[in-house]
């Protein structure tokens, strides 16, 4: 199989977990033998120098006018680097993609990230049209963005499950913390759309009750909810037993730190790459019916899924998986081995090559 030369543009600011996705697939292709580039903003110290890890940076003024100020030298780097695709994992730079497309005879991958629906106007129909293939990173995902589609329009649109590096995870066989804590974790974007404040006041329930729980939470600030969260856990008492670690490196040691992991976003979820990460640790998670979490979990069996936005469903989960020791140890077995048999990176990886080498010999 020829080895390519790729490059992934990313338009973010703060890392989550579509950057995590881009690291752990970058890092993948370089163990295939594959050339991994990623194109980041010249002001994201964090990006550039996480990135710098797995793959070689390009760095450009991306954050304005949507980095097409910067064509010019971007179209140089990937003719100089000898760049065989362009992957946009970002909508708002799909535009520059496409433009840097037609600049260098590159073929383009569009990464659909978002469980939003399809836009049917003469730009999004046009930018489709001219993009190689979209890699759908749910079913959710996919039935969004395909539906009124043609079935040759449909074609284009490639389901390729996230997928996580189970090497990451295991280099604790076992972590100690105090064996009379119960401690319930939550790790992501801190945005008002995760339902962080519905965690918060399902925790003050649970913990009103069991006064030996614990709430840590992890993930980047976005436009300063943090103030919001501190709030809310101040009003409630709660500010001794509720922890903010910030952005956390070391995601094993978090979640085995856990004796539960919850996400209850009330956004509908591209996927869940947090939950796989939790499940393959040996957590115990609760989230929501909001997004693509059911294609990861099976109600009851090796997860729990709770109505989005309900505080009293939440908080009954935590305390019936508080109480049952059986329960947790069923959910840890099982759900270590769903995420093992089904969200690998190296099968991600796999389909993404497949899909390169699909556009790449269609001429």
């Amino acid at each position: 199989m020829k080895k390519f030369r790729i490059l992934h543009v990313v338009m973010a600011k703060i890392w989550g977990g579509g950057e995590q996705y881009v690291y752990d697939v970058c890092q993948e292709m370089r163990r295939q033998g594959h050339m991994t580039f990623v194109l980041v903003d010249e002001s994201n110290f964090l990006l550039k120098q996480r990135y710098a890890e797995v793959a070689i940076v390009i760095t450009a003024n991306l954050y304005c006018a949507a980095g097409l100020l910067s064509i010019r030298n971007i179209k140089n780097g990937i003719v100089y680097n000898n760049i065989d695709v362009i992957n946009c994992h970002s909508g708002h730079g799909a535009f520059l993609c496409l433009m840097l497309k037609f600049l260098t005879g590159r073929k383009m991958v569009l990464f659909k990230h978002n469980a939003l629906p399809a836009k049917h106007d003469l730009y999004h129909r046009w930018l489709i049209k001219n993009t190689d293939a979209v890699i759908c990173v749910s079913k959710l995902v996919r039935d969004l963005q395909t539906e009124g589609l043609s079935e040759k329009e449909k074609n284009k649109f490639h389901l390729v499950y996230n997928g996580i590096d189970l090497e990451k995870f295991n280099k604790y066989s076992e972590l100690h913390k105090a064996c009379d804590e119960f401690v319930i974790g939550y790790a992501g974007r801190l945005a008002p759309n995760k339902g962080i404040d519905i965690l918060i006041n399902s925790f003050a329930l649970l913990h009103n009750e069991y006064q030996n729980t614990r709430l840590k939470i992890v993930g980047a600030d976005e436009d300063a909810y943090l103030k919001e969260i501190n709030k809310l856990v101040n009003q409630l008492g709660l500010d001794k037993v509720v922890e903010y670690g910030g952005v956390e490196k070391d995601m094993e040691k978090f979640y085995k730190s856990l004796d539960v992991f919850v996400l209850p976003s009330v956004v509908r979820e591209a996927f869940g790459l947090v939950l796989c990460e939790a499940m393959y640790c040996g957590v115990p998670v609760i989230t929501t019916n909001s997004g693509a979490q059911e294609e990861i979990i099976e109600n009851g069996k090796d997860g729990i899924i709770v109505p989005a936005g309900s505080i009293d469903e939440l908080y009954i989960m935590m305390e019936t998986i508080y109480l049952d020791e059986g329960m947790r140890i069923d959910l840890r077995e099982k759900s270590r081995n769903k995420i093992k048999a089904n969200f690998d990176i190296v099968n991600c990886t796999n389909e993404l090559i497949k899909v390169i080498c699909e556009i790449s010999y269609n001429r």
